[in-house]
């Protein structure tokens, strides 16, 4: 079983009652932390972008067991 760090950027917002959450995998902590503020700001402008107003976003490093990776569909 392998360790892997899964960044969940979750939103919500006061305006629209939608949240979405989407994350991203990395191989360790360091990677997770170096690439969250830019993952937050591609978040912001999307949520921006979709009509979004006083958006709040959670970002967080999450360490997980796996057993295997599988390829996503379509990939």
């Amino acid at each position: 079983m392998s360790k892997v760090f899964f960044l969940l950027l979750f939103l919500s917002s006061s305006h629209m009652p939608q949240y979405y959450n989407k994350g991203m995998y990395f191989l360790t902590l360091e990677e997770c932390e170096q690439f969250k503020e830019q993952q937050i700001e591609i978040m912001t402008a999307e949520a921006d972008l979709a009509g979004f107003k006083d958006i709040y976003i959670d970002a967080r490093c999450i360490e997980m067991d796996i057993k295997e990776f599988k390829p996503s569909l379509g990939t």
